[in-house]
């Protein structure tokens, strides 16, 4: 054997044993696990959804702190009908009738707050059982179809080299590896807040970002609130949303309203101060469902710029 083959032979094993749990690892796995409800046996079925960035987060029960925007539809008869939307990392219906059912994100609000694509839309179908609840854990972060392949290749050559070498006499024949699972082209993700549903009639608010409480990294963030039920754009009234700094006082800004995420929006003009506390409020009576409903109270959020 000459010096490439003899040098071929040492460095090819150690570069793909080293590639292989580079390649192997993050594999996603989007399932859902089934049990029975708590209460025992019951008409309906209960569903929650748990969204994760990545499977060592879902591993260690860590959801995004981010919201997502996600629906849940049940399918009858060939037509979708919404009956839930949210834009929380980890949420739960309960009392739904058994079915067919489709939970779809496919965006998100970033640290600005503002509505971004994911890297993917997601869409999953299930069946729910009377008396069942189904947990569905949602991974965001795909695994690149390049580490797929090269898990596979890595893996079959690790085999070939093996068999080689064990027709040499060099060493032991080994058990073949495991292949590497299939990816699941689907991953879930959801909400951030409360859920509406369909017989809602009067707009409310079901979240808000930035959640009351928190601090924001940005120096100008949207603040967007998660309304119930579609709104009339042209219903909006000047001063529906008012915005005060504790140290600037009236912040100005403009609203607008996104009909497909049900968010109505606060886009401030300037940037905050720092170490200022933010006030943002809604009052629902200056704006008007699409079916000529106006709301009624207010929703407020506060958050800290630090």
């Amino acid at each position: 054997m000459n010096v490439a083959d003899r040098s071929r032979r040492i460095l090819v094993p150690i570069l793909l044993v080293a590639l292989a749990p580079l390649a192997l690892d993050g594999c996603v796995s989007v399932g859902l696990a089934r049990s029975v409800r708590d209460g025992g046996a019951s008409r309906t079925g209960e569903i929650g959804v748990a969204i994760y960035k990545t499977t060592g987060d879902r591993d260690s029960k860590t959801p995004v702190s981010h919201p997502v925007l996600a629906e849940l539809t049940r399918i009858e008869n060939g037509v979708r009908t919404t009956v839930a939307r949210s834009m929380s990392s980890s949420w739960e219906l309960r009392d739904l009738p058994p079915g067919r059912y489709v939970l779809r994100t496919s965006k998100k609000i970033d640290g600005n707050g503002n509505v971004v694509p994911l890297k993917g839309p997601v869409e999953k179908e299930f069946a729910l059982q009377a008396g069942e609840r189904v947990e569905a854990s949602v991974v965001l972060e795909k695994v690149p179809v390049f580490w797929i392949v090269l898990a596979a290749i890595t893996v079959v050559f690790l085999v070939i080299l093996a068999i080689d070498a064990a027709g040499d006499g060099r060493l032991p024949l080994p058990p073949p590896p495991p292949l590497p699972p299939f990816f699941v082209g689907v991953a879930l993700e959801i909400p951030l807040g409360g859920t509406s549903g369909p017989h809602a009639v009067e707009p409310g608010v079901a979240d808000v970002f930035p959640a009351p409480g928190s601090v924001v990294a940005a120096r100008r963030v949207a603040v967007s609130f998660f309304v119930t039920v579609p709104l009339d754009e042209g219903s909006v009234e000047d001063g529906a949303i008012l915005a005060v700094g504790s140290l600037s006082g009236e912040i100005p800004g403009t609203v607008e309203w996104m009909e497909e995420e049900h968010l109505l929006r606060f886009l401030p003009s300037r940037d905050f101060r720092p170490g200022e506390d933010i006030t943002v409020t809604l009052d629902l009576a200056k704006v008007e469902s699409a079916a000529g409903r106006s709301g009624n109270g207010r929703a407020s959020t506060t958050f800290r710029v630090p």
